[in-house]
Order: C-alpha cells, then structure tokens, then sequence
C-alpha cells in the first residue's frame, strides 16, 4: 500500500507539469483506497507549504469502466466509499466519496427532452460533505418543500422531490432538460429531503465518455449559501493519465463560503 501511495503522489504531482515544477513545499496526502476488480480506487489532497489544502481529489482507473463493478455494501449500492484525510475533512467541504456503478443507467428525469438520456451505463460519483453514517438513514419519499433561492446554485433547476434511500434529492443543470444527446459527463447538486442543505455534488459520468480516455471539466454547483462556513471549490477538472491509465478528479480554486 506505502509503494502505490507513493506512485500515485509522484502521479498528482505529475499533473501541475511534473515534480521539478511543482512548489518545493506542496505535498499530497493520500486517504483511503479499495480495489475493485483489481482497479485501486484512492482519495487524496495536494496541500500547500502552510498547510492549506489547493487541491482535493479522486483517482480512478480506466478499467472500471471497461468492466463495471457490482452494487457493494456502501449507501445505496456504492461499491467504493473512501474518506478524505482529516486535513481535508476539517478545513474543505469534502468528507467522504461515495462511487455508484450503473451498467444499465437508471431514469431519466421525465421533465428532460431526451427521456432516455441517463440510461447510459455510467457512474454516479457522489462527494459528500456529511460523514457517510449521516447517508444511510436519510429515508426515501416524495418531499415538496423547494431550496430557497439563495441557495439554489445558478444554473441549476429546483430537485426532484423525489428522494432517494441512503442518498437525498437531485437537482439538475438547466442545460440537462434540453440536451438531445445521450449522457457524457454532468454535475448533479444534491440535497438533504427537506431542501435545507447540499450536502453533496456528483459528476454523473458515462463509460463510454470515460473510455474515450480524455481530459474534460465539470462547472461546480455554487449556492450564494451554503450553510456552513468552509473552504469550497471553484473548479473541477478530470484529467486523464496516461501513465496510469486512470482519471484524475480535481476539485481546486477552494474559497471560502458560508
């Protein structure tokens, strides 16, 4: 484990233009890994010479695409759930990763365009701010009461009032109710039943988007509130690596919110 925890440093490090370029005192933190179908899945956080952490991220190899995992024992099915390391966990919105496969897609929101269009096999990456023990009861069942506008991201649409076991309410891009095109890559905002908190984002990615072996980035969901005061991302971008043949997940830019 200390040997792949030390490749994969020397890989994140890589991805601001190799070691020598990299801020002499920036280091990675690598959290927690499970291998699945013998990919190793990991957590980790750049952190910079004071301590802050500048990046926060997840690696995952191309090969789970390839051959989808099944359901596992994490909330509703995930088959991977890692937490971040503490640095990230008391200073950042992030907790934990939670990564659900879906070989057969699953519905499409029927407000959408194209009905059919999360149908695609694809994974729900979903990166939660509240401690996984905090998922698991939240229950299923209709639930009506809309976020409040401040905070409501922009470019988002109200959620669903569906809520999902061990999971919450989702609300979608704007631009998700009129694309025609089956699913690549999108960012989901989740939300608690009672509409009262975001407690996770979720790139929603497609396998054959990941197959295709390419860097591409995601808008982050971005309330005037949040909630709680933390450090929060700016951007997302995914990052092939060839090396590894694995995609990199960053999230960066972190700012401070409330």
């Amino acid at each position: 484990m200390k040997h792949s925890s030390v490749l994969l440093a020397a890989a994140v490090l890589a991805l601001s233009g190799g070691a020598a370029s990299a801020n002499a005192n920036d280091k990675i933190i690598v959290g927690e890994s499970s291998t699945v179908n013998g990919a190793t899945v990991s957590t980790w956080a750049r952190v910079n010479g004071k301590g802050k952490v500048i990046w926060v991220g997840l690696t995952m190899p191309v090969s789970l695409a390839e051959n989808m995992p099944s359901p596992g024992s994490g909330p509703a099915g995930a088959f991977a759930v890692l937490n971040y390391p503490s640095v990230v966990q008391q200073t950042t919105y992030f907790n934990h990763v939670q990564i659900q496969a879906n070989p057969h897609g699953h519905a499409t929101n029927p407000n959408f365009v194209n009905t059919n269009r999360n149908s695609e096999p694809h994974f729900d990456i979903h990166f939660y701010n509240t401690p996984v023990a905090q998922v698991f009861p939240i229950p299923p069942g209709l639930f009506f009461t809309p976020v409040s506008a401040d905070r409501l991201p922009v470019g988002y649409a109200q959620p669903d009032a569906r809520s999902i076991p061990a999971m919450g309410r989702h609300a979608a891009l704007l631009s998700e109710f009129t694309a025609l095109g089956p699913l690549d890559a999108t960012m989901i905002a989740g939300f608690l039943p009672d509409a009262s908190f975001m407690h996770f984002i979720e790139p929603m990615v497609s396998s054959d988007f990941l197959l295709e072996r390419h860097n591409f980035t995601l808008p982050v969901p971005t309330p005037a509130v949040l909630g709680i005061a933390t450090q929060y991302p700016t951007e997302c971008v995914v990052l092939y690596d060839k090396n590894m043949d694995a995609h990199h997940y960053v999230f960066k830019g972190f700012e401070s919110i409330q």
